[in-house]
């Protein structure tokens, strides 16, 4: 199969696919065909045609690489708690504690593989760290940051916004402002 080059139209990694754009037309791919860190929006990407298994008479994107999301470094989550907000990831010998500010995209999963950047911790610089960690297959991570995420005040798309979602899941109705309740 010849190689073909395009530019990442779209990616939703939650759902697992996504769009590269080449010659005046949108390809379509499934994450699994992504070879490699993942693709951003913008991404060269290099990739061959081929018949869908879905439906033959449709053409897609396989073996796609040239993605830049995340740092250069490759590891397994180890565990994450999403309560905590905090974890580690294993890359050969060695774990790196990785927090929730520091995750773009997906909620780790344990054994999820990810990509990543090694620092030094700042509470130990004996120990390192992992920032800019992409690749994990859960729900999307909330905001960030204060105000919104898990920095402080805990406010919009950050921790009631997940606990709501979680009592949702289980059957309940959610936040209600004065407490559990009907939304």
């Amino acid at each position: 199969m010849a190689k073909k080059t395009g530019t990442l139209k779209t990616f939703n990694q939650f759902r697992g696919f996504g769009f590269i754009t080449c010659d005046d037309q949108d390809i379509f791919f499934h994450k699994s065909e992504v070879t490699g860190r993942p693709p951003k929006e913008g991404d060269a990407l290099t990739f061959e045609m081929a018949p869908s298994q879905k439906d033959p008479a449709k053409m897609e994107a396989k073996n796609v690489t040239g993605g830049t999301a995340g740092g250069a470094t490759q590891g397994t989550v180890k565990w994450f708690n999403e309560m905590k907000g905090y974890g580690f990831i294993e890359e050969g010998d060695k774990s790196h504690f990785m927090h929730a500010n520091d995750i773009t995209g997906g909620t780790p999963m344990d054994g999820d593989n990810v990509w990543f950047d090694v620092v030094n911790s700042e509470k130990d610089p004996a120990k390192t760290a992992a920032k800019n960690v992409v690749g994990g297959s859960g729900y999307p991570m909330g905001g960030g940051g204060k105000g919104g995420g898990w920095g402080k005040g805990y406010g919009k798309g950050g921790y009631m916004d997940m606990m709501s979602m979680m009592y949702m899941m289980g059957g309940g109705k959610g936040w209600g402002g004065k407490g559990w309740g009907k939304w």
